[in-house]
């Protein structure tokens, strides 16, 4: 639930940028509303808490184009920079897997269709916790953001829950500098159980990206790892 907050605080804060963005400077107020809280082969080598209401401007209509955030499950060629080839699934054998808070495999959060460079952006990945855990090292959620700020909860391996969620914002858009398609976040996972595992990303605003041209209508993409299987064809 901390998770769901923390996105409901960068969405806020990333409204109130794009407002400042797009006015020359001039903040606008929005109305307030209340929200509740697949084949390549490669191989490699809670606490509950009460649900909070809170009040968020009302988003706007995407201003920057579609893009697209997904998984690639093979980091070859992937940098802040660049794309190599993404694949919807990648097997990665491991003989004994087993739980030690350590990585064993990387993967990529990506975003692809944007030549501008971010402003902000959350990913909010889920996965079977039963087979992996993200750790460090490995976990990078400012690769393309360099200097930005994490939002509270953002990026702290290691997470073992299911869902790991980074927010990353420059508060001011000058610092915004490595543009085009390439790595938001890396995740380091350790393996601990066999079987194919689907990385997805939740839906916005929980994944959700923004540029200098503004917030972009989001396409998301997932991906799956097999660990000592064949993935499905």
């Amino acid at each position: 639930m901390m998770r769901l907050v923390r996105a409901f605080a960068l969405a806020a804060a990333l409204l109130g940028l794009l407002t400042i963005v797009g006015c020359g400077g001039e903040e606008e107020e929005g109305t307030p509303t209340t929200q509740a809280t697949t084949t390549a082969t490669n191989v490699g080598g809670g606490v509950a808490m009460t649900p909070a209401t809170q009040a968020t401007a009302t988003p706007t209509t995407p201003a920057g184009g579609a893009i697209e955030m997904g998984i690639d499950p093979e980091t070859t060629g992937n940098t802040a920079s660049t794309l190599g080839d993404v694949e919807d699934c990648v097997r990665v054998d491991v003989p004994s897997p087993a739980f030690d808070g350590v990585s064993d495999y990387n993967i990529d959060v990506y975003v692809k269709g944007d030549t501008q460079a971010p402003v902000a952006y959350d990913a909010s990945v889920t996965y079977d916790n039963t087979k992996v855990h993200i750790a460090a090292p490995g976990t990078d959620v400012l690769i393309k953001m360099p200097g930005a700020t994490s939002m509270a909860d953002t990026g702290t391996p290691p997470d073992t829950d299911g869902t790991f969620t980074a927010g990353v914002i420059y508060f001011d858009p000058a610092e915004s500098r490595i543009p085009g398609d390439g790595v938001l976040v890396r995740l380091g996972l350790d393996i601990g159980g066999s079987g194919l595992v689907t990385f997805a990303l939740n839906p916005p605003d929980l994944s959700a990206y923004a540029s200098g041209v503004g917030l972009h209508t989001v396409t998301l993409a997932s991906a799956q790892l097999a660990i000592s299987q064949d993935c499905p064809r």
